[in-house]
Parts: C-alpha cells; sequence; structure tokens
C-alpha cells in the first residue's frame, strides 16, 4: 500500500481544464461579458507575470521564448509576425473542450486569458502601455489570431 501512494505519476492537464471550465461555466452565468472577460484577462496577466520571459532582444526570441513557455503549460504554440505597426500572434492548439454546448465561448473567453498573457510578455520587454493585444479572429476548434498594436 505504502508504495501506490509514493509512486510518482504525471498529472492529467485534462482535470484542470475542467476545473477551468466549471468556473468559467459559473462565472459566465453569474457576470457579465464584460466582468468575466476582465478577470480573465487580469488572469492572463497574472500566469504571464510568474511565468515571465527572460531577457531577449528580438522578436524572434520573444518567440522563442515564449512558445517554450506555451508548450510548458500545454497551451499551444504560436508563431509571432512583424506586420509594421502591430504584431500579428497566430496562435495553434489552444485546450479544447468536450462540452459542444459551449465550446465556442470555451475559446474566446481563453483567447481573452492569452491575451492577458501576451499583453504580459510584451510589456516585460518594454512594450508601451498604448500597445494592447486584441484577439483579431478565433478558428475553431483551437487556433486564434490575436493583434499587439495601438489602440486609440
Amino acid at each position: 500500500m505504502k508504495s501506490y501512494f509514493s509512486t510518482s505519476y504525471k498529472q492529467n492537464e485534462n482535470g484542470y481544464i475542467e476545473i477551468l471550465l466549471q468556473i468559467i461555466k459559473m462565472m459566465n452565468i453569474n457576470a457579465s461579458t464584460r466582468e468575466v472577460n476582465d478577470f480573465l484577462f487580469e488572469v492572463g496577466v497574472n500566469l504571464g507575470a510568474k511565468h515571465a520571459v527572460k531577457n531577449v532582444d528580438s522578436l524572434s526570441g520573444l518567440h522563442l521564448e515564449i512558445n517554450d513557455i506555451l508548450t510548458k503549460m500545454g497551451f499551444g504554440v504560436c508563431q509571432i509576425e512583424d506586420a509594421d505597426n502591430r504584431v500579428i500572434i497566430k496562435h495553434h492548439d489552444l485546450p479544447v473542450i468536450d462540452d459542444g454546448d459551449f465550446k465556442n465561448k470555451w475559446l474566446q473567453y481563453f483567447s481573452v486569458i492569452m491575451c492577458g498573457l501576451y499583453n504580459s510578455w510584451f510589456r516585460q520587454t518594454g512594450a508601451p502601455v498604448e500597445l494592447v493585444c486584441t484577439i483579431k479572429e478565433i478558428i475553431a476548434p483551437a487556433d486564434a489570431v490575436f493583434e499587439f498594436k495601438r489602440i486609440k
């Protein structure tokens, strides 16, 4: 019996996704969409602070650093492109859920968390507060496109 409890095993991220899904569903019922989005954006910002990027001196270096963190978190990967007056972030393989009725809202809400993460990481590299991460497009079942640009 003792060996059962002392055996190491890899935890399954799906359990954490289920917990997060239930929290977000309850928030969706009990708060406005704006309140939920504001809260989840801050969750992303806090995750970005906890999983900070290392000091990088180029966009390609930041891209590699971010993908390393995303992979460790089980949040997929991204491509980052400089597009003149903005940065385009193409994110692939966001966590998916089996709940057919909530899939679209889940992807939207999880994308808000990712905006907070990206916002935090770009701030850590010295990006000015006038530049903000926004959701440009959500591509079901597990991709999203973000823009990091000046909001007027």
